[in-house]
């Protein structure tokens, strides 16, 4: 797998100037976020508890809309532009792996039979060709995750979009998810925008990681993870990788420091 690193020249795929988002409860979310994310770039969200990480995914797929600033993303025109994955697989628990993933070529207008042979390759490409007729009951937390991560991929995105999907997943079946999602990601030369807790999981995955103050989220600082691809679990006992770590939990502790401060 050759490494895929981001045009510098080109223009992003999304870009975030100035955002801010204040709910209608009076709560501000956002203020003054500014992001750009070019296309077949990964890029990771890392900050405390509602530093509004998620809501940043929320306008970027249009669910949202912000209160301040401009948000652009190929979000609007062809269906299937941008995917979401969610913490939770949320899969139709009353039909099979094989329809969960249909599901969104179904909504287009596709057949079952003409949408079978994408179908079958996608599964096999999250490592699930052998459960196409199992019900999501018969599967575990890390195989429902792989169905809605094929759910998504089988509309070959520009955009995917994840909300920490691996939060509740162990440590072992994370890290092969890890692995299997950049071969998809790779595979696919979409952009990718991972919201996570774990400074590890940013830093195995990422291009980017963008760390966010507390609330209101703004972006305290932009670490580039310079490393090629495919990266093995040899990466996480480098040096490099122990850098970026450190680098990260670093502005994380500031970020903590100055918003005690300014709460004082």
């Amino acid at each position: 797998m050759a490494d895929l690193m981001p045009d510098s020249n080109a223009m992003p795929l999304i870009a975030l100037q100035d955002v801010g988002k204040r709910f209608a409860s009076g709560l501000q979310a956002l203020a003054g976020v500014s992001l750009n994310v070019n296309a077949a770039e990964f890029v990771s969200l890392v900050g405390p508890s509602g530093c509004g990480k998620s809501t940043v995914l929320r306008l970027v797929a249009a669910l949202d809309e912000p209160s301040a600033g401009t948000v652009r993303s190929p979000r609007r025109g062809k269906d299937g532009a941008i995917a979401f994955v969610f913490q939770e697989p949320t899969l139709m628990p009353w039909t099979s792996v094989f329809d969960n993933v249909w599901l969104p070529l179904r909504l287009q207008g596709h057949k079952r039979k003409e949408a079978a042979p994408l179908v079958r390759a996608t599964l096999a490409g999250v490592g699930l060709a052998e459960f196409e007729n199992a019900y999501p009951a018969q599967l575990s937390g890390g195989m429902k995750m792989r169905v809605s991560i094929a759910r998504a991929l089988i509309v070959r995105p520009k955009v995917l979009l994840m909300d920490e999907p691996f939060a509740a997943l162990d440590d072992i079946t994370r890290q092969k998810l890890n692995a299997d999602l950049l071969r998809c990601w790779h595979g696919q030369s979409m952009a990718a925008i991972f919201v996570t807790h774990t400074v590890g999981e940013a830093v195995f995955l990422s291009q980017r990681v963008v760390v966010m103050s507390a609330r209101p989220g703004r972006v305290l600082r932009e670490i580039t993870i310079d490393e090629p691809y495919p990266r093995t679990s040899a990466f996480r006992h480098s040096a490099a990788y122990n850098d970026a770590c450190r680098r990260i939990e670093a502005t994380l502790d500031q970020g903590a420091e100055q918003a005690i401060a300014t709460s004082t």
